[in-house]
């Protein structure tokens, strides 16, 4: 479904060039949850910006259901939540979600609304500021927002980025759910934990370096993690040995 090739991006820093991504080569298959896992600083975020054309590449393609997609194109066939995600504070979130609707070209009927905002659960909270949401139901409006123009697939950048581990539970099942009614999702993470209950496969980024792509079984088994977020960041490093 979606395919990166050879994907570089490279600045041009005082001491010469820094590579913040170095050749990527990926691929997400149509109906799977894939995980871009690695810790902070490891090219994650970039990734997702040149997948989104909110960046370009100093060298390499993306390429979404066999076409190749340009830089500042318009990517509606893509719903995405980044990393930091900071709704208008002032909007009901009925008013924010149809506002994103809008900007989908969507059509936005009060039932078409229903249907996105029960699908995280906020339905009893359409009223609601903005302002006046939890964390966790901010990064469900979240979702709910990468939902308008019912696209088939999702990136969704750290999207349990400071949620307590409640929060973050709520919001693995319900992609869990999400992907069960036939979305494909790209999730970045940097918590291994969380992307072993979630990810159908992983890949693994050190330093802006692709070094593992498999199931998270194979990742564990080869490295032998036993104590899974603090061994990931001891065991990363022997990756890159």
């Amino acid at each position: 479904m979606l395919s990166i090739k050879n994907l570089t991006k490279t600045y041009k820093g005082r001491e010469g060039s820094i590579h913040a991504l170095a050749n990527l080569n990926l691929q997400v298959e149509a109906g799977e949850i894939f995980g871009l896992l690695g810790p902070n600083g490891a090219g994650k975020t970039t990734t997702v910006k040149m997948i989104m054309g909110f960046m370009a590449p100093t060298a390499g393609e993306i390429i979404f259901q066999d076409t190749k997609l340009a830089m500042a194109e318009p990517r509606p066939q893509f719903g995405y939540l980044p990393e930091s995600f900071k709704p208008n504070p002032n909007l009901t979130v009925e008013e924010y979600l149809r506002f994103h609707n809008q900007l989908a070209r969507s059509s936005i009927d009060p039932e078409k609304l229903d249907v996105q905002l029960r699908l995280v659960g906020m339905d009893r909270f359409k009223q609601r500021r903005v302002s006046d949401l939890s964390k966790g139901m901010g990064q469900r409006l979240g979702l709910a927002q990468a939902f308008a123009g019912d696209p088939d697939f999702l990136i969704l950048d750290e999207p349990t980025s400071g949620l307590d581990p409640i929060g973050r539970s709520e919001v693995i099942d319900l992609l869990l759910s999400i992907n069960r009614q036939g979305k494909t999702i790209f999730f970045c993470s940097h918590i291994l934990s969380e992307v072993e209950r979630l990810c159908d496969r992983i890949g693994i980024l050190v330093e802006g370096r692709l070094q593992f792509v498999g199931q998270v079984k194979d990742f564990l088994a080869k490295w032998e993690v036993d104590n899974l977020d603090a061994g990931f960041r001891r065991e990363v490093k022997c990756v890159t040995s």
